[in-house]
């Protein structure tokens, strides 16, 4: 994420970040079971404009989403006629809306309540067999909870978050599978 000179600039940025570096490698070479969480509606509705404006075939749930229209949309993710879902942090709170299959996971900023991550999304992503990723999975979640916990925790420095990452792919017990945020 690019340095940022006021609070105000964080959305743009972030926003700029997604669409000129994320978007093509998330879109276009995309396999299918890719999950966009986005915390805050006005940054859903944003995204929305742009996926409308690129002619994007992607799946949307927000909490304003009719249930019928949330069963669809999760249906069409589903069956990789759609490999990308945008999904807001409040859909999984208020709709309950349960996501499965997700290979992939970006996260657009921090969420409002990492909790709801780890109770809707990392049973979708982990797999009992699998334990490289299911430590990878749970370091992440620490991570995003750390970040968005008290400021006077203990923050990882970058040698020992390449340690860590080094460690877990020296096992080599993963498939092709992924968490990205833009934060930190």
């Amino acid at each position: 994420m690019p340095t940022v000179t006021s609070f105000e600039q964080t959305s743009d940025s972030r926003f700029n970040v997604f669409t000129k570096t994320l978007w093509n490698g998330i879109y276009d070479d995309c396999e299918g079971y890719t999950v966009v969480l986005v915390p805050s509606y006005f940054d859903y509705i944003r995204l929305k404009k742009f996926v409308k404006g690129r002619n994007a075939q992607i799946a949307m749930i927000s909490e304003y989403t009719t249930t019928k229209d949330c069963h669809r949309q999760r249906q069409l993710y589903e069956s990789k006629e759609k490999p990308v879902l945008i999904v807001t942090e409040r859909a999984l709170v208020f709709q309950k809306t349960e996501i499965r299959f997700a290979r992939n996971l970006v996260l657009y900023s921090l969420p409002e309540s990492p909790d709801i991550i780890e109770s809707s999304i990392a049973e979708a992503m982990a797999k009992t067999d699998n334990h490289g990723w299911n430590l990878i999975v749970k370091h992440r979640l620490n991570k995003i909870k750390l970040a968005s916990g008290k400021a006077d925790r203990r923050q990882i420095t970058v040698e020992e978050k390449i340690e860590i990452s080094k460690k877990i792919l020296a096992e080599g017990k993963f498939n092709s599978r992924s968490i990205v945020g833009l934060f930190n």
